[in-house]
């Protein structure tokens, strides 16, 4: 659905992204992990047309949308769900879904607000309340509703579980599992917690200094351990056999 060819990007003349190669599968859930600076945000806000692409392009659907603007990319079907700032604190969570549903007629709005509460009990509870009194937890299932209210073919997601409880976290990523599975979205997701996000994945990649170091199956990347011990600070079971990859292109660094 999404592809990512020779990715050169970053901020002004600083670049973070290098010669960068990505396939987002139709229906699936894509996990990009790696250290902390890695470009994992960056690759996001190239694909959302925030960060400056330098060269190499991006393909949606097979249609080229490098550097289009961001509501033009929610009209074809990307909805980008981003770390921070991703509610209005001040307006009420009913609110917040019927900004989110900018693109739709009032009744459209409303009538998917409603399936958004329906889909999502808690949002139901607070639904009069102002998003900036709701846990860490509430604010990202209201983000994602957000997401969810523009119909989407496409989500990216960056960093979902950012500091929540374990417990809270494992709560959010269990709902990025629903929507493959339920309402069959393709995800795009970075996440700090690789090893669970490893584990809902089906396909990764891992980031290290600009570049990808692995692309594969998720689950093969855990038994990776050279990888795993040194980028992500997972200890896991021995490399499998027979590992089968996808290409991958290699970074700086």
């Amino acid at each position: 659905m999404l592809t990512v060819r020779n990715l050169n990007s970053g901020y002004g003349k600083l670049q973070i992204l290098y010669n960068l190669d990505l396939e987002v599968p139709a229906k699936g859930i894509t996990v990009v992990v790696g250290p902390n600076g890695a470009g994992k945000t960056t690759l996001l806000s190239s694909i959302m047309g925030t960060a400056n692409v330098f060269s190499g392009e991006v393909l949606f659907e097979d249609e080229p949308i490098t550097g289009q603007q961001t509501h033009l990319l929610a009209r074809k079907g990307i909805s980008y769900v981003p770390q921070m700032g991703n509610v209005f604190a001040e307006l009420s969570v009913m609110d917040n879904l019927h900004m989110a549903g900018y693109l739709m007629s009032k009744s459209e709005a409303r009538l998917k607000a409603e399936q958004m509460t329906e889909m999502f009990p808690v949002l139901k509870k607070f639904i009069h309340r102002k998003a900036g009194t709701l846990s860490g937890g509430e604010r990202r299932m209201l983000a994602v509703a957000m997401g969810l209210m523009k119909n989407p073919k496409l989500m990216l997601l960056d960093e979902l579980s950012t500091d929540l409880a374990p417990i809270i976290a494992e709560k959010v990523l269990l709902e990025v599992i629903r929507l493959r599975d339920e309402l069959g979205i393709t995800i795009l997701i970075v996440e700090q917690m690789a090893k669970r996000a490893l584990e809902i994945g089906d396909t990764a990649y891992l980031l290290v200094s600009g570049g990808v170091k692995y692309a594969g199956k998720a689950s093969e990347l855990l038994h990776e351990p050279e990888l795993c011990n040194l980028y992500l600070g997972i200890k896991q079971l021995p490399k499998q056999q027979d590992n089968t990859r996808i290409p991958s292109s290699e970074g700086r660094g």
